[in-house]
Formats: C-alpha cells, structure tokens, sequence
C-alpha cells in the first residue's frame, strides 16, 4: 500500500512516519512537508515532496500522489490561537489536499478507495450553533473539518472513506505517567495513537470517529 502522511515534523507525525515504514504491508511513504525533515529516516520506501503552499497542488505532485490508497493527515497543532490561521490550516489546507486526491485518482482512473485519516482533538465540536465555554472559535474549526471529511465520503462512498481520530492529552512513550494526570484527564501515549491511526489506514474501521478511549483499545 503506498500511503501518503502530513505533519512529520511535529511531535505526532514523525511518530506516524517511523510506524509506517517499518511496516511491511505499507509499501511506499510519500511524505508532504513545507521543509526537509531534521531527521529523515533511511528507507528505500520513503519520498520526501516538499510543498511550500498547501493549498497548492503541482502537477507534478499530483503525478506523485496516484496511487495513494491512504493519507495519514497530521498537519496542525492541539490549539492555535490566531483563527484565521487556524481556519486555514485546519479546514482550507485539509480540503485543498482533499481536492488534489480527487483529481490524482481521477487521472490515474484508480478505481481503490482512498482512506483519509485525520487526526483531530478530543475536544472538536461538529455542532457549529453549541454555546462553548472555552477555545469556542477552534474546537468548531477542528469540528467544521470533520463534517467536511464525513460530507465529503458521504457523497463518494465508492472513492472515499474518513476517519478522525480525536485523542486526549498525547505523550511521550517514554512517559511515566501520574497518578494525577490519570485522572484529570484522557491521554494515551504517543506509539498507541499512530498504531491506531496506521490501523485505520490499512483495514479501515467500523468506526468514523474514534474518541480517546476507542483509540487506546484499537
């Protein structure tokens, strides 16, 4: 399976990066990065496309996107507090890529689905009219992203499959956890949210959204 991964140069893709390609049902990695990795991994599997505007697809990078059956999508941080910036880089870059898989597999006239994991946060609100009391402008961000991946497979069910991850507090897997943080609030480590995202990715899910606890049992 060739799978395609965003958001390698943070704390969670490159966690995503270093499963897949030690995974041998996953045959080649096309990593989309706006600069080279710091430490990129030795892999004949492995091809860094280096994208200085996500929401702008070559047709070069489209010819390197055929033939992708799975994007493991972790672009973007657990808050930002610009929401312009926010708004961009949550919903118009995700659906830009979106948009550039459709034409990729439309040339190509790939007839496989394409499973678009994305990785979302625990406290993502889909209903845009709910009152919040806290982070209100980006947790309806994070959830207006979700209702377009769920719209989108919605209205492609033989193209396109979406599945959103939406993790607690994510830790090192090194950690050694507190009985404290235990219970203040969900978390999972690390290696258990990108095995669980990779899992998705390669078998799909009975499940279209995956809160904290589902994930640390996948």
């Amino acid at each position: 399976m060739k799978v395609v991964i965003t958001g390698c140069t943070g704390f969670i893709g490159r966690e995503v990066l270093e499963q897949t390609l030690q995974n041998d049902s996953i045959t080649s990695v096309l990593v989309l990065s706006r600069r080279e990795l710091s430490l990129t991994p030795q892999s004949p599997k492995l091809k860094v496309a280096i994208l200085d505007d996500f929401l702008k697809y070559s047709d070069a990078l489209l010819d390197d996107l055929e033939g992708a059956e799975a994007v493991l999508w972790c672009l973007g941080k657990a808050w930002m507090p610009d929401s312009d910036m926010a708004r961009k880089v949550s919903v118009d870059y995700t659906l830009a890529a979106v948009r550039a898989f459709d034409r990729a597999n439309a040339t190509a006239n790939n007839d496989k689905k394409l499973r678009f994991v994305y990785l979302s946060g625990a406290a993502s609100e889909r209903d845009q009219t709910k009152p919040l009391w806290f982070l209100q402008d980006y947790r309806r961000i994070r959830g207006q992203v979700e209702n377009e991946l769920i719209a989108h497979a919605k209205k492609h069910p033989d193209k396109f499959e979406a599945y959103i991850m939406r993790p607690g507090f994510v830790l090192a897997k090194e950690t050694n956890l507190l009985d404290m943080l235990k219970r203040l609030a969900p978390w999972l480590k690390v290696n258990v949210l990108a095995s669980a995202m990779i899992k998705s990715a390669l078998e799909g899910n009975e499940h279209q959204i995956m809160e904290n606890g589902m994930i640390s049992s996948a």
